[in-house]
């Protein structure tokens, strides 16, 4: 498990995106993003490209469609 804390959830996309490919290399199963954001939740702009970068846009939207089921 990895997990980013202390602000860096609140970094630009392409901050995350680095971030979330480090984890990957280092082979995490399980990515938690802090809840320094907006309203104590992550901005959805850094969720959504930390997904991306994990799992490619097309898992990505197919996770997000299912998700209110």
């Amino acid at each position: 498990m990895t997990c980013i804390g202390t602000s860096q959830e609140g970094s630009d996309t392409g901050t995350i995106r680095r971030i979330a490919l480090e984890c990957k290399m280092a082979g995490t199963d399980i990515h938690h993003i802090g809840d320094s954001g907006y309203m104590g939740m992550a901005l959805a702009e850094n969720i959504f490209a930390y997904s991306v970068a994990i799992r490619g846009v097309r898992h990505t939207y197919r996770r997000m469609a299912s998700a209110g089921r």
